[in-house]
């Protein structure tokens, strides 16, 4: 709680003449406090006052604002000077600094955090796993993503717990350091920057590739069952799809070689090249320009505007490339779950989960 002086109280300092009184709780500011509502307003009305009550008139100035105190009759002690206060770290990172942040500061904290991989927001960590399973994991990747990892790439999220990047044009000489994550990253680090560039431009490949192939495969494997479950009862499957686990899959060579054949023509085109997943095909024109053009009578024959447009992100490339990378990874787990169902409970995955399929 505190009260107004006047003005002329601090000249009264420098004068040399009487100092006024300071004013305290125990001594008025109590006192009308205890008294009713009635009895301050008859107070004032007799007083002649309009001023609120508690504060006498000569308080109403503009002046000095001080803490209230015991009542005395002497000028206060002169205060000594208060040595400007340090700034602290935290204040301090508030201006440019080309210094490393203080550790454990605000900033130190805020700079780890946004380091911190995507995927592993708790930072969790494989000290409760066994021994031979930690050697697969570089540890320093579960809390913070690798350097060749910097997510200019469409779906990277920092993920390579394994350092797997490493095994990129494998040869025979790869198995001499691809067995404990330790080496695998130990040949990593190794690289120039433009060498793990490469590398983790062929492992983009591979995962475009095989993630496009388990897309068409986990629609494909599911639908054959549906489509097919008599045929396949008879085939010796027992109604499950053919495949290296069920077995049955050479007696399709026919279909697998004019399914494989257009993919081995791009692959034979390509071996000397990276296209980064851009093969010239997009018939549809779901990421730009029909590709290629005219394959469907959409723009050749509707203009610009078609059926095309009205899809989410339609003609946004870097929107469809993180769908596609997304779809894809969800599609490769989802292809091998189907594989590895069917071998252990020898069953149709549409009959052991109808409520997928719509049965």
């Amino acid at each position: 709680m505190a009260l107004m002086l006047s003005t002329a109280t601090p000249m009264a300092f420098l004068t040399g003449a009487a100092p006024m009184p300071y004013l305290n709780s125990r001594t008025c500011v109590a006192p009308m406090m205890k008294m009713t509502r009635k009895q301050r307003k008859q107070q004032q009305v007799q007083a002649g006052s309009s001023t609120p009550p508690g504060v006498f008139p000569d308080d109403l100035t503009t002046g000095v604002v001080v803490p209230t105190g015991g009542v005395t009759t002497e000028a206060p002690a002169e205060v000594e000077p208060v040595a400007p206060v340090e700034s602290s770290p935290i204040a301090s990172e508030t201006t440019t600094s080309k210094l490393p942040p203080i550790a454990g500061s605000t900033k130190a904290m805020a700079a780890e955090y946004s380091r911190t991989t995507e995927w592993n927001p708790n930072r969790l960590d494989v000290s409760a796993l066994p021994g031979p399973i930690q050697a697969q994991f570089v540890p320093s990747y579960l809390m913070e993503p690798p350097s060749y990892l910097d997510g200019s790439m469409a779906g990277d999220v920092g993920f390579d717990p394994w350092g797997l990047v490493a095994l990129a044009k494998p040869t025979a000489a790869t198995d001499k350091f691809a067995r404990t994550a330790k080496e695998r990253d130990a040949k990593m680090l190794a690289m120039t920057a433009e060498e793990q560039k490469e590398a983790l431009a062929w492992m983009r490949e591979s995962e475009l590739k095989h993630a496009r192939l388990a897309m068409l495969a986990a629609a494909g494997w599911p639908l054959s069952e549906l489509a097919s479950g008599p045929f396949l009862q008879e085939l010796g499957t027992n109604g499950r799809a053919p495949s290296l686990f069920n077995g049955h899959l050479p007696d399709f060579w026919p279909f697998l070689i004019v399914a494989f054949a257009p993919i081995a023509y791009l692959e034979f085109q390509n071996k000397d090249s990276l296209p980064g997943g851009d093969y010239g095909f997009d018939p549809l024109g779901l990421a730009g320009e029909q590709k290629p053009y005219g394959a469907f009578p959409f723009d050749a024959f509707l203009g610009k505007k078609t059926p095309i447009d009205s899809i989410r992100y339609a003609k946004d490339l870097e929107a469809m490339k993180s769908a596609e990378i997304k779809n894809g990874r969800l599609a490769m787990m989802a292809i091998t779950g189907f594989a590895v169902q069917e071998f252990v409970w020898g069953g149709p995955v549409v009959e052991q989960t109808p409520f997928f399929f719509g049965k």
